[in-house]
């Protein structure tokens, strides 16, 4: 299970290279200030290596009581700025980890020193709303600025799964949330059902669906339906980044859909839809209750459409030895031609598949 969550950030106007003095209300940070720390987000500064691994760190205010340290390297932040009557989406990260909270201090200031960002200052000081509200002491702001270095990095995230929009994309709110406006407080955020974040993700027009678009997708949609328990022992004292990369090799990150895709031709197991973003990776035992080798066996899982994965998780739907489609009598017979069942396994189960499905029938099944 992932947490999907829709954070308000400062609308820049230099593509978040570094601050463009916009204005913002005086309760705020930047308001105070004249500048938000998150508008260093897209700058080549905030990128970083630690083994042959490339990260990305990045800056939102902060999260309150979002359970962010639950899911570390399971977030998926969806930043959004309001401006002249709009709101917009300018980047997501995927595969997060917040370092926000005083435990994570220490990992915070040894990022900031690799990510060398101590003359970010000069960016903010050539602004001169910034000089305004200092009155002009370039020597005060260099130290407030100094003292908060270690505040910038915030999250990391993997350098993959980190994506700035070239162009901002234009959200509705009624369509994702029923509502006239998303969240607007930098200082708030709104935690997403699946559904309504790959709303915000189909969003993103044809043009802007990069491969970390669709690497993003990929991500959302192979996530495990259950969170990932933090790691403990021996990796808890390892840099946050090793620890990060702990949690996706844990929970097979892509690697399960990928397998999945490459069985079943990148098409539905049972209808042949080839559309990905409907495509999703289903566990037959589940994740739960199911060992670390058995997570990541392609032979546990079904490729399904998203009506189709939602009933086998629910247990209203399973297949025999031989693929048939086994229905549960829950399901109405106006249920069952709406979505033309009962439809079987494009082929056969090998055995290993065919162990699965008979712990699905046993333990998941509602005859």
């Amino acid at each position: 299970m992932a947490l999907y969550l829709l954070k308000p950030i400062l609308w820049n106007t230099r593509n978040y290279i570094g601050p463009s003095g916009v204005r913002a209300s005086r309760e705020s940070y930047p308001g105070q200030n004249g500048f938000g720390h998150e508008e260093w987000n897209n700058s080549p500064n905030m990128a970083f290596s630690e083994g042959k691994l490339r990260f990305r760190a990045f800056h939102t205010e902060g999260v309150k009581k979002a359970p962010v340290d639950e899911y570390a390297g399971q977030c998926f932040v969806m930043m959004i700025a309001t401006h002249g009557g709009i709101q917009q989406l300018v980047g997501v990260a995927g595969n997060a980890m917040y370092l926000g909270d005083i435990k994570h201090e220490a990992e915070r200031k040894r990022i900031a020193k690799m990510l060398d960002i101590k003359d970010l200052w000069r960016d903010a000081w050539a602004l001169p709303g910034v000089k305004d509200r200092f009155q002009q002491d370039e020597a005060s702001f260099r130290r407030r600025f100094s003292g908060e270095l270690t505040w910038v990095p915030n999250w990391i995230c993997p350098d993959e799964y980190f994506l700035w929009f070239s162009e901002p994309v234009t959200l509705n709110a009624q369509s994702i949330l029923g509502s006239n406006w998303l969240p607007k407080m930098f200082s708030g955020y709104k935690a997403l059902e699946h559904d309504e974040a790959a709303t915000v993700m189909n969003s993103v027009p044809g043009d802007q669906r990069s491969k970390k678009w669709e690497r993003l997708m990929d991500a959302m949609l192979s996530a495990p339906r259950e969170r990932v328990p933090p790691s403990t022992g021996e990796n808890d004292d390892a840099p946050a980044t090793t620890r990060l990369m702990s949690i996706l090799a844990r929970v097979g990150q892509g690697s399960f859909r990928d397998a999945l895709l490459a069985k079943w031709g990148g098409s539905c197991a049972v209808t042949g839809l080839t559309c990905p973003e409907l495509l999703r990776a289903s566990h037959v035992k589940p994740w739960s209750s199911s060992t670390r080798r058995e997570r990541l066996d392609p032979c546990n899982g079904l490729l399904l459409a998203a009506h189709l994965d939602a009933l086998f998780d629910k247990g209203l739907i399973s297949f025999d030895d031989a693929g048939r489609m086994l229905l549960s009598s829950r399901l109405q017979s106006d249920e069952r031609t709406h979505f033309g069942l009962p439809k079987g396994l494009r082929k056969k189960p090998d055995d290993s598949l065919s162990a699965y499905l008979a712990h699905h029938r046993d333990k998941l099944f509602v005859a």
